[in-house]
C-alpha cells in the first residue's frame, strides 16, 4: 500500500462508510477531520448559500494537513485542487442504503457527530433516491473528476477493504 498523504479527500455514497472510516482515520494519524454535512447544514437543515459555502471549503482546506468527508460535488473541484489523497468508497447500492435504515432507526431523531446542532436524523424518501442514483451520476461525476488528476486514489469496494486499510496503518504498513 502507498502511503498516505496529509490533505485527505473521502467521497463516496452516502451510507458507504465515509464518516465512520473518517473518524477512525482522524484518530490514528492526527490529521484534523472536517465534515462537510457539520459545515453546510445550518439549525434546522438550512442549506449555506452557494457563494457562503464555496469561500467556507476554500478556507477549510487551506490548511497543511485536513481529511474531509464529504461529497458536495458541486465544490469537489476546491477540495481536488489541494488533496494530496483521495479516498473513493464504491459500495454497492444496496448495503449503502441498508446502511442508511440501520442509522435512521440508530440515530432517529439525534443529532450525530457529523452533523451540526439542530439537524435530527430523519427519514428522508428523497435522500433514499439519491442513494440508489448515486452511482449512475453524482458517482460518475466524481470518477470522471478523480481520472483527470494525478492523485493518489485509493478506491474501496466493500467494508472488508476498508477495516483492512485502517488495519494496516495500525501497524505501521504504509
Amino acid at each position: 500500500m502507498s502511503s498516505i498523504g496529509r490533505k485527505i479527500m473521502i467521497i463516496g455514497s452516502p451510507g458507504s462508510g465515509k464518516s465512520t472510516f473518517s473518524m477512525k482515520l482522524s484518530k490514528i494519524t492526527g490529521i484534523p477531520l472536517i465534515h462537510l454535512d457539520k459545515e453546510f447544514w445550518n439549525n434546522g437543515w438550512i442549506e449555506t448559500p452557494r457563494t457562503e459555502w464555496v469561500r467556507k471549503q476554500k478556507k477549510l482546506v487551506s490548511g497543511d494537513e485536513w481529511i474531509v468527508d464529504g461529497n458536495y460535488g458541486g465544490t469537489i473541484d476546491i477540495r481536488l485542487e489541494k488533496a494530496d489523497t483521495i479516498i473513493y468508497f464504491k459500495l454497492s447500492r444496496v448495503v449503502c442504503l441498508l446502511s442508511y435504515f440501520k442509522r435512521v432507526i440508530t440515530n432517529l431523531g439525534k443529532i450525530r457527530p457529523d452533523m451540526p446542532e439542530g439537524c435530527p436524523e430523519k427519514f428522508d424518501f428523497e435522500f433514499m433516491k439519491y442513494i440508489w442514483n448515486f452511482s449512475n451520476k453524482p458517482g460518475q461525476i466524481n470518477i470522471d473528476k478523480l481520472e483527470k488528476n494525478n492523485k493518489q486514489v485509493i478506491v474501496f469496494k466493500n467494508r472488508r477493504q476498508s477495516k483492512q486499510y485502517i488495519i494496516e496503518i495500525l501497524n505501521g504498513i504504509n
